[in-house]
């Protein structure tokens, strides 16, 4: 399951500040959105703490500090997967917006797809890497089961709906919104608790060997 690594004093700053980037992607967009005249500018800063908290994780003040341990594969994907993020989902709708390029719905599916194979990588890769303590080195990818969770149900609802499925959409939305509000905030705060643990007790043991 690979090897364990004591986290460094580096590992409170980066994974702290990386947490709270992540966490105030869902605060900083509807607050900007309805708090000022900056609209989408809120969402596209809102989708950048994403992107630069992720690679923060992904990267590391060093190798004890990077989620993957920096192992090419794991680190690659989860930057794979923070840059997707940021340019996956507008690339693919304007190229759905050109004649015979395919439709909206395709491109979708595309986007689930090479999200779903980042992520799972990623999250694979950090639950192997040994740096993220126990339990909590599954959390990546209890993320991404709820997701495809949601995804599941969603599908259920719209084939069992059949022609009444806009009757639906509230829930099929409030679904979405919920997934993309607590997984972060979920991730953010296990980042924060972890990194202010681990430097109380490297502290602590400093104070015993003095």
């Amino acid at each position: 399951m690979g090897e364990t690594n004591e986290m460094t004093p580096g590992s409170k700053q980066v994974w702290i500040v990386a947490g709270a980037l992540m966490i105030g992607s869902v605060l900083l967009g509807p607050v900007l959105q309805v708090g000022s005249y900056m609209g989408p500018t809120g969402g596209l800063l809102s989708t950048l703490l994403i992107v630069v908290s992720t690679i923060m994780f992904a990267i590391g003040a060093d190798r004890s500090t990077s989620v993957t341990a920096r192992r090419p594969f794991g680190t690659a994907a989860l930057i794979g997967l923070a840059v997707w993020t940021a340019v996956g989902t507008p690339v693919l709708d304007a190229l759905a917006t050109l004649p015979g390029r395919g439709s909206m719905i395709g491109f979708g599916h595309v986007d689930l797809i090479v999200t779903f194979v980042l992520a799972a990588i990623a999250t694979t890769q950090i639950a192997r890497a040994g740096i993220v303590p126990r339990p909590w080195n599954l959390a990546p990818l209890w993320v991404l089961v709820a997701a495809v969770a949601v995804r599941v149900v969603q599908l259920v609802v719209i084939i069992t709906a059949g022609p009444d499925a806009s009757r639906f959409a509230p829930f099929l939305s409030t679904l979405d919104g919920l997934g993309g509000v607590v997984a972060p905030v979920f991730l953010g705060i296990v980042a924060i608790v972890l990194a202010s643990r681990d430097a109380g007790v490297a502290a602590a043991r400093r104070e015993q060997e003095s």
